[in-house]
């Protein structure tokens, strides 16, 4: 059984988070709950009482990412002489915190507002079973049952020695002895006087063959210095900071290497193409990320041709898991390469660092790896330069776009379309990275390999027309083996708006489509549209609304001109944050009609934080502002700022593009959004565009 997710909390530290439901527990049954380090639960159970009955939930937050706070009180509690307390006579205050990516730390808070004293008992039930995540998640079969724990005095330890030959353990070192202890059950006699306390504090550590998690020496981590953004709206203020807080929550490291963890609980590892989407989201305001990913997925790039890991010489990391099912070779997703987008994206991104950094620093660091994507791309097209994908790995994905479920990619009757396919974006993806590596190239020297990358991407583009059909006025999702197109009314299509690679008349026509009531919601655009026969509102790639995914189609429409219906998405995204739980947008939520007086209906098993979620509000700010760089020519421009209506000021500060800071200061005028200020620290110049004119910010 699992539980709903919009009824948790989490927090977490480095590798280590904790999953707990909103009044504190982890039950026995439902999963994921529990402390988790390294693909692994550490603890499964935590369940408090008194006298023998659970406390009420008040309130909880975990706004602050690393800890949280739970607010409970007492039903009627049975005590001695046949006497009850009554209902909220004592205040329950749960505190935790992860610490190091290696300790939970947790405080039980008990204050008494009864006129006489209180004699109770503190009950707490503690469990391990150290499941590997992919056991929970229902990817292979559970194997694993609590273990019985030790307990000396005020350290209760749980151990385990996996099918690896790693032993892992949880020790709990609690502040008092328990007064009666069976396994991991504990009781605790308090006796609380009128007005009084009672406090009881433990802390949770684990650790790998006795190695502490987060013992070991990495490299230093790279400067996450990040742009400060301030507004004049208290709300938007606490939806983007609560983006924010879910990307440095998520911010993660393997190998020394910094990347954003795709989503918690089910995906907290590295994640080729949701790392480099949320890299690519956040590059503007969080640089160090991005480069540190551009680095982590370059170590890891494919090295032999395996099917049993749909590995190939040159291709970018799907999924890395690691723990004991990794370990003995029982899942393909140890180190899976089952994605035929991450590669391009990998090349998007790192061109996308150069024009931020203002430096081919990194491109050549990297150029041995960059010239493997392209080899894997070249040698994966067809004759019309299509890039397509088929599973060879056995229990791997069928579908190997972003829509990886395997009803994610369907034709015009619903039904899933069959592989080998070409997904439209993909090709939208392969030529903006052949094109803009074609520029770094040339900017280094290398004229004659630019031209042939060049080439190969005008060849793709003519391959992608096989999938336009006039008749609908925008893209199939994809073509199969045969040439079959696939659904025509699904939100891919609106990445090759994101890529620029589609003429404006197309552009203008897909626009109709993309914003049309059957694919708009009110809320964001649905991945695919109303009426289709695959339509299903709360399918997980089938109706559903992704924000990342109207992130990059709402800025695909903006670069093309279409400038309210950019603003529109914004404010739509907005709203709907501001409607979830601590404004946090969730990996997903369904793709029910927006109407009055009601809110986005959540998806019941949706990450929260998830990766590019968390970037998608960040991303949309960028673009309204209307950044973007080429610090390779030393310049910043700010093209046609364009902002939700209530936003009447927004001041962004120590913005660093190519090694300059730069503070820029928008100030809205009727209905035009403007840049007012700008002060610059460094050799870089920032040039503001305006309906077509240009001119530097110094002339402000």
């Amino acid at each position: 059984m699992h539980v709903n997710l919009a009824e948790t909390i989490v927090i977490k530290d480095g590798n280590l988070f904790l999953l707990a439901l909103r009044d504190s527990r982890l039950p026995a049954e439902p999963a994921p709950l529990g402390l988790f380090h390294r693909d692994c639960r550490h603890l499964s159970t935590h369940e408090l009482r008194l006298s023998g009955e659970l406390p009420l939930l008040l309130q909880a937050s975990d706004a602050l990412g690393d800890r949280a706070r739970h607010e409970l009180t007492n039903p009627v509690l049975p005590l001695a002489g046949g006497r009850e307390l009554p209902p909220q006579s004592l205040s329950v205050r749960v505190e935790r915190a992860v610490a190091g990516g290696r300790r939970l730390q947790e405080r039980i808070e008990l204050t008494s507002h009864h006129f006489e004293a209180v004699q109770l008992e503190l009950e707490l039930r503690l469990a391990a079973d150290f499941a590997p995540m992919l056991a929970l998640r229902g990817l292979v079969a559970a194997e694993h049952e609590p273990v019985e724990p030790t307990l000396d005095g005020t350290r209760l330890v749980f151990g385990a020695r996996g099918r690896d030959g790693i032993d892992r353990s949880t020790a709990v070192t609690l502040s008092r002895e328990p007064d009666a202890a069976d396994g991991g059950l504990l009781r605790f006699a308090l006796d609380i006087p009128a007005g009084g306390r009672a406090e009881l504090a433990l802390e949770a550590a684990v650790a790998e063959n006795g190695v502490a998690a987060g013992a070991t020496g990495t490299r230093p981590r790279p400067s996450r210095r990040r742009t400060a953004i301030t507004t004049d709206d208290e709300l938007f203020n606490r939806v983007l900071a609560r983006s924010l807080g879910d990307l440095e929550l998520l911010h993660s490291e393997v190998d020394g290497h910094s990347y954003y963890a795709a989503g918690l609980p089910w995906f907290a590892t590295l994640f080729g193409r949701d790392s480099l989407i949320t890299a690519t989201e956040t590059l503007s305001f969080v640089p160090g990320i991005a480069e540190d990913t551009i680095r982590a997925l370059g170590s890891m790039l494919g090295s032999r041709d395996d099917a049993a890991r749909d590995e190939q010489p040159g291709k970018v990391l799907h999924e890395l898991r690691v723990g004991e099912l990794a370990n003995i070779g029982a899942t393909p997703f140890a180190r899976y390469y089952g994605s035929v987008d991450a590669t391009p994206l990998w090349l998007c991104l790192l061109c996308d660092h150069a024009d931020w950094a203002g430096s081919l620093e990194l491109f050549r660091e990297l150029r041995a790896q960059v010239d493997a994507a392209l080899g894997w791309i070249e040698r994966e097209q067809d004759a019309d330069g299509l890039l397509s994908y088929e599973c060879r790995a056995p229990g791997g994905l069928v579908n190997q776009g972003w829509k990886d479920s395997r009803d994610g990619v369907p034709d015009a009757d619903g039904r899933p379309l069959a592989t080998p396919v070409a997904l439209v974006e993909v090709q939208g993806y392969v030529m903006r990275a052949l094109r803009r590596v074609a520029r770094l190239l040339e900017m280094d020297g290398d004229a004659v390999r630019a031209s042939e990358l060049r080439e190969r991407a005008e060849r793709t583009g003519r391959g992608l027309e096989r999938m336009w059909l006039d008749d609908v006025g925008c893209y199939a999702v994809g073509l199969d083996g045969d040439g079959r197109a696939g659904s025509a009314l699904a939100s891919n299509q609106g990445h090759l708006l994101w890529a620029g690679v589609v003429s404006e008349s197309h552009a203008a026509r897909m626009r109709d489509v993309l914003m049309d009531e059957r694919m708009f919601s009110g809320w964001g655009i649905r991945t695919l549209a109303t009426g289709h026969p695959g339509y299903n509102p709360v399918g997980y790639h089938t109706g559903s609304v992704w924000p990342h995914d109207t992130a990059m189609i709402a800025h695909g429409l903006r670069r093309y001109g279409h400038d309210e219906d950019f603003t529109h998405i914004f404010e739509a995204l907005l709203e709907a944050a501001s409607q979830f739980n601590d404004y946090r947008l969730p990996e997903l939520f369904a793709g029910y009609p927006r109407a009055p007086e009601e809110s986005p209906v959540p998806y019941p098993v949706a990450c929260a934080p998830q990766a590019w979620a968390a970037g998608a509000i960040p991303y949309l700010l960028k673009w309204g502002l209307g950044l973007r760089p080429d610090g390779l020519e030393g310049r910043l421009r700010i093209v046609r700022p364009s902002l939700p209506r209530w936003l009447e000021r927004v001041v962004v500060s120590g913005l660093n593009v190519c090694g300059s800071e730069v503070d820029l200061h928008f100030e809205r005028a009727g209905s035009h959004v403007t840049l007012t200020d700008a002060r610059i620290r460094g050799d870089v110049e920032v040039v503001l565009e305006i309906a077509g004119t240009k001119r530097p910010a110094g002339d402000l």
